[in-house]
């Protein structure tokens, strides 16, 4: 054998060596499970086509606006509530919140004194955590801009079935600010987003006027309201026993994962917040709202996880788990998770009864106002008129 004969053996060799190395590496490739086996919580927020409820709400935050997030911090929950009685083609949708503060000196005025607090989300107590985090300060209170940013920002939905709406909030003209209001509706209005207004001050001047033209341009609803109206808070035999089997709902959560520690002491603090607000309706309705559908904590408690087929207990880290369950065998911990489970849904169960009896006596009871226009009946009113509209049905 010659040396040339040998260096083409040799190349050949090579050549197919490289190959071979190549085609392993792409069938490699080609081999790799798909995304949804990989991950199951993936393949099931890609198959969900369950319809959506999607709410953005923009709180004036300047300094004369402490009546109005305070009746948002404790009306929301009875807000929800009223969601929570909402399908579509007998599904439950899936309701998602965005919360945005503007008019208010701590924010940049290059971004229009406005601020996301968070993204459209079924975590309301991530929500109930912003609301509770706003301080109100003075401020240029532009309603053109945090519109046009609700729209830009926000991850709407773009199947026309669903539900978007926009709750834009405040006191001061509507017209302020570099980015037209009109625009900003506009473009809302092309994303199928209704703009309803709210507008806290006096009933009769130019002022509620563009408010009121704002939310006919938006196809949406105008409110105008007294922020410091009384709130009526009706006292019922049944609000203790509601409040000693939210905690012992709590007490079926169990947190895993990297956020589990951290939700579940953000629960905590908010049923705190709810509990401690000046009006204790607002801490029953939340209880309430932790046995409603609309209450999502899958994403950080095992027991819901389990329940909803999320997760597998082999998908978990057990170091995530509390210390005194990371040392259990997968059986041992599938038997707490199961008692969890059965637990809970009985305390659910009772909650729903009482707040049934609740609901009645308070109907009982209730005195003959002139004039309750407050943020929730107006937002439930309005939601459940708008929902309707859209093809959803109200149980």
């Amino acid at each position: 054998m010659n040396i040339f004969t040998l260096f083409l053996i040799c190349a050949f060799g090579f050549y197919f060596t490289v190959m071979r190395n190549i085609n392993a590496e792409d069938n490699i490739i080609l081999r790799q499970p798909p995304l949804e086996e990989i991950n199951p919580k993936i393949s099931q927020n890609i198959i969900d086509n369950k319809p959506k409820i999607q709410i953005a709400i923009l709180l004036d935050s300047s300094n004369s606006m402490d009546g109005l997030i305070e009746q948002t911090r404790t009306q929301i929950w009875s807000v929800i509530n009223a969601v929570s009685k909402v399908t579509k083609n007998g599904e439950i949708p899936a309701f998602e919140v965005s919360l945005y503060h503007y008019g208010n000196n701590s924010l940049p005025s290059t971004e229009g004194f406005n601020r996301m607090l968070n993204q459209l989300t079924t975590d309301l107590d991530i929500v109930s955590e912003n609301l509770f985090s706003i301080q109100t300060n003075g401020g240029q209170e532009y309603a053109g801009w945090v519109i046009n940013s609700a729209v830009n920002e926000l991850n709407w939905s773009n199947d026309n079935g669903n539900f978007r709406a926009i709750f834009i909030a405040g006191n001061e003209p509507f017209n302020q600010g570099n980015i037209l209001w009109e625009r900003a509706i506009n473009l809302a209005s092309s994303k199928d987003i209704i703009i309803n207004t709210i507008y806290c001050g006096e009933a009769e001047n130019a002022e509620s006027n563009l408010w009121a033209r704002g939310a006919d341009l938006g196809k949406g609803s105008y409110f105008n309201i007294n922020q410091n109206q009384r709130i009526v808070d009706i006292p019922t035999p049944y609000d203790e026993s509601i409040k000693e089997l939210n905690q012992d709902l709590n007490d079926t959560y169990i947190p895993y994962g990297e956020q589990g520690i951290v939700s579940y002491e953000r629960q905590r603090q908010q049923d705190i917040n709810a509990f401690s607000s000046p009006t204790p309706t607002a801490g029953l309705n939340r209880a309430i709202t932790k046995t409603t559908p609309n209450y999502n904590t899958d994403s950080w408690d095992l027991v819901e996880a389990i329940a909803s087929n999320t997760v597998t207990l082999n998908d978990i880290d057990k170091q995530t788990l509390p210390e005194n369950l990371r040392s259990l065998t997968t059986n041992e911990l599938q038997n707490i998770v199961n008692e969890m489970i059965e637990k809970r849904e009985k305390i659910k169960q009772e909650i729903t009864e009482l707040s049934q009896k609740r609901r009645q006596f308070i109907d009982d009871n209730k005195p003959i106002l002139d004039n309750n226009l407050t943020l929730e009946n107006l937002m439930i009113d309005t939601l459940y008129n708008q929902l309707k509209a859209k093809g959803f049905s109200i149980n």
